[in-house]
C-alpha cells in the first residue's frame, strides 16, 4: 500500500465525510475546484494561457489575483503544490507556501469551509517544517466569484489532532479496517 495522503488520513479519522452529498454533485464540485486550482497554479507560474480559461473560472482566478496583490504574495515553483513526504509515514501537497513570509495557504472554492481544513493545514505544516520550512501562519483562502474570504487558522492543538488521526489510520491499516474508498 502506498504512503497515505493527508486527506486519506483525515477520512479514516472521521474528519472528512462527503457520503451525504450526491455523487454527481460531488464530482462536479471536485472537477470545478481542480480547474480553479490549476488556473491559479499556472497563473502563479506565469504559464497560464488566459484564452484557455473557462468563463466560469475567471471570477475565481480574479479573486486569487486580488488576494495575492492585497497580501503582496508571489510564489516560486517550489512553493506551489509541492509534494512532501513525512518521516512519520504520510504525504501531502500544500496549495501554497510563502517561504519568505512563513505563510501556508489552502485554497477552497466550495460554498463553505469545513473545520477539517484546520487539521489539514496543520498536517501540511508538519510536512513543511520537517523539510526545513518555518511556518508562522496558516490560512485558508475561500475563493468566490470576484471576491475572497480569509480564515486564519490559529488553533495550537490542530497538529495533535492530525497526529491522532494518523494513529487511527495506522491502527485501521494494521487491523485491515480501512474503508477501500479512504486509501
Amino acid at each position: 500500500m502506498d504512503t497515505p495522503r493527508v486527506t486519506s488520513i483525515l477520512k479514516a479519522g472521521g474528519l472528512i465525510n462527503f457520503d451525504m452529498v450526491p455523487k454527481d454533485i460531488l464530482e462536479r464540485a471536485c472537477a470545478f475546484g481542480s480547474a480553479v486550482h490549476l488556473a491559479t497554479q499556472l497563473d502563479d507560474l506565469g504559464t497560464l494561457d488566459i484564452d484557455t480559461v473557462d468563463s466560469s473560472i475567471m471570477g475565481y482566478l480574479e479573486s486569487w489575483r486580488k488576494f495575492c496583490k492585497d497580501y503582496d504574495l508571489s510564489f516560486t515553483e517550489d512553493e506551489i503544490e509541492h509534494r512532501y513526504t513525512s518521516k512519520r509515514g504520510f504525504t501531502g501537497m500544500p496549495d501554497r507556501i510563502s517561504k519568505a513570509k512563513g505563510l501556508l495557504l489552502d485554497i477552497k472554492t466550495g460554498s463553505g469551509v469545513y473545520h477539517s481544513v484546520d487539521i489539514q493545514t496543520a498536517a501540511y505544516q508538519i510536512l513543511a517544517e520537517e523539510n526545513g520550512i518555518k511556518i508562522k501562519k496558516r490560512m485558508c483562502v475561500q475563493l468566490m466569484e470576484n471576491r475572497y474570504k480569509i480564515y486564519p487558522l490559529t488553533e495550537t492543538s490542530d497538529k495533535s489532532v492530525f497526529l491522532s488521526c494518523l494513529n487511527i489510520y495506522n491502527f485501521k491499516k494494521r487491523h485491515n479496517m480501512l474503508d477501500k474508498r479512504v486509501t
